[in-house]
């Protein structure tokens, strides 16, 4: 079974212009995330995994399945090596 992705608590974050900014307060260290990215940092609730959110953003973006997992795997790769986000255990 997929574990379940949650947020950092501690990130500090705001959506501009549909484009979010992420600060990690205890690296100092910001990062943006375009409308794709804000799409998926916005549907990490805690329940939700990486294939329940890549199907409700299939229905958001035009583009292969295929496309957009392997994007948000690599996006997710990325965030969790940053201490942005987390999987539930």
């Amino acid at each position: 079974m997929e574990k379940s992705l949650k947020k950092n608590p501690d990130i500090i974050w705001k959506n501009i212009r549909g484009e979010s900014v992420l600060l990690n307060p205890m690296t100092g260290k910001y990062y943006g995330l375009n409308k794709v990215g804000c799409s998926f940092w916005e549907k990490i609730d805690g329940s939700r995994n990486l294939s329940d959110i890549t199907t409700l953003m299939l229905e958001e973006f035009n583009v292969s399945k295929e496309t957009l997992l392997k994007d948000l795997d690599d996006l997710m790769k990325k965030l969790i090596e940053n201490s942005i986000i987390m999987l539930d255990e």
